[in-house]
């Protein structure tokens, strides 16, 4: 039987092969993070008529005579190049710019993907939400100067609503001290035993700040002296008022008083109602407004979030340049001021370059920023090597190397671009061109096998 019959059958079958090939990437034009692959044909095994001979002194060499026996796969390869992105304006959605893949929990197997068209679950975890594969990274501590530790990947976990973490005390409960009666005068001003007592409401009443003349329906509080100062027209007999605070004690990891840091600082807690007044002791003058700069003016102080606590820091003196009594420097005196009973809950969160989760926290009052966590990149020695095991997936094989996990952007590894996903790497003029190459060397090896047969047949009519 020919040869040529059976060189021409390889042919058609490894062209088919191609062509499956090409199918699969045209199929996967629009696959998020889908990267094509490539077919690459090798010859086969060659029949030797004659071996090669060696030059002489009176003849020269010849070259060895062999006829080919068709040809085989070589290799179809993964072509890991970067897709183009496409805009989602989606905040869980992520794309790789750059050598990298996303890892994910799938059921308690490993496995990477380019694919970042990521979303949340009912529980808040970051997932997949085609496979509900759980996307891993690395959570960062109650504070964002503890840096991250890069040990084993683990899940991913917020959600809109959370409590910030340094804010789990909120809200502190309110002791209601009773109510305000008179005998039909004017209370100007009523004396209260709540000294330095934060968050002091009056039910049905607005509180003005010490010094300003309250009008119908306000009041001041001075929480150093305790005293309640009234409109003029206020009559006790006309309402029975519910007086409402917070101890001081109730509030403060330390007693009616705190520990200074310094003659000038103190570390709390929770920070001061924006713009609210600090007291210093029980004296009315010692009262502290918040500095509209990073250094305060006398009178003034300023607060900065330090280790997950609070740190005040006061002027030297006073508003009217004399020291306040009793100072930081003295016995520590109880410090005073209003407050947002309420935690900072996520309100908006944005996700960087580096993969780092940044919450926003908001408590009605203000708000303040917080890295939730970091999502992992892997990079292999030889990503081409990883085996595709469906849903946009990869595991790792004997040739594509482990995984080096860790943050994006080191290392060599991709850096994350937000609210876009990376597209198919699939370019359809190519697939095109190589479908009509792979269709004219199928119909050429179809119509060897059609000329063999010719062959054939004019040998079988010799017998005519």
């Amino acid at each position: 039987m020919m040869r040529s019959l059976y060189s021409a059958i390889s042919g058609l079958k490894n062209h088919q092969v191609k062509m499956d090939v090409i199918g699969n990437n045209i199929a996967n034009v629009n696959t998020a993070g889908f990267k094509r692959s490539r077919v690459s044909f090798a010859t086969e095994l060659s029949q030797t008529l004659k071996g090669a001979s060696a030059p002489s002194p009176a003849q020269g060499g010849t070259n060895a005579m062999q006829v080919g026996l068709g040809m085989r796969i070589g290799s179809i390869d993964q072509i890991m190049t970067q897709g183009s992105s496409q805009s989602t304006g989606k905040a869980t959605d992520m794309m790789l710019q750059g050598t990298g893949f996303f890892v994910l929990n799938n059921n308690g197997q490993q496995v990477y993907t380019r694919a970042g068209g990521f979303g949340q679950d009912s529980d808040g975890n970051l997932i997949d939400p085609a496979t509900g594969a759980k996307v891993q990274g690395f959570s960062w501590g109650a504070d964002d100067t503890t840096p991250v530790t890069w040990g084993a990947a683990s899940d991913i976990r917020f959600k809109i609503g959370d409590v910030l973490a340094t804010d789990g005390f909120y809200p502190i409960p309110e002791e209601t001290t009773g109510t305000i009666t008179g005998t039909g005068t004017a209370l100007d001003p009523y004396k209260t035993t709540a000294l330095n007592a934060e968050n002091f409401t009056i039910d049905g009443m607005t509180r003005v700040s010490i010094g300003a003349t309250p009008g119908s329906g306000q009041f001041s509080y001075n929480p150093g002296t305790g005293e309640i100062t009234f409109a003029s027209d206020f009559n006790s007999d006309l309402t029975t008022l519910d007086v409402h605070y917070v101890d001081y004690a109730g509030n403060n990891s330390n007693t009616t008083t705190v520990t200074p840091d310094s003659a000038t600082q103190v570390t709390v807690d929770y920070p001061p109602l924006p713009g609210a007044t600090v007291y210093i002791g029980n004296t009315p003058g010692a009262a502290y407004t918040l500095s509209t700069s990073d250094s305060p003016g006398n009178g003034e102080y300023t607060v900065e979030a330090v280790g997950g606590k609070y740190q005040i820091t006061f002027a030297g003196l006073q508003a009217d340049g004399t020291t306040a009594t009793p100072d930081l420097s003295t016995t520590p005196p109880p410090i005073s001021y209003d407050f947002t009973n309420k935690p900072h809950t996520l309100t908006d969160f944005s996700i960087d370059q580096s993969g780092v989760i940044t919450g926003v926290y908001s408590n009605g009052e203000d708000a303040v920023t917080h890295k939730i966590a970091q999502i992992a990149v892997a990079s292999f020695a030889n990503d081409a090597g990883l085996q595709n095991v469906g849903g946009n997936f990869f595991t790792t094989t004997n040739n594509s190397g482990v995984a080096t996990i860790g943050a994006a952007g080191e290392d060599g590894r991709a850096s994350i671009v937000s609210n876009n996903i990376e597209m198919s790497n699939v370019d359809l003029s190519t697939e095109f061109t190589d479908m009509i190459v792979t269709q004219r060397g199928f119909q050429a090896n179809s119509r060897v096998i059609t000329v063999s047969d010719t062959l054939l047949e004019e040998l079988i009519n010799l017998k005519r």
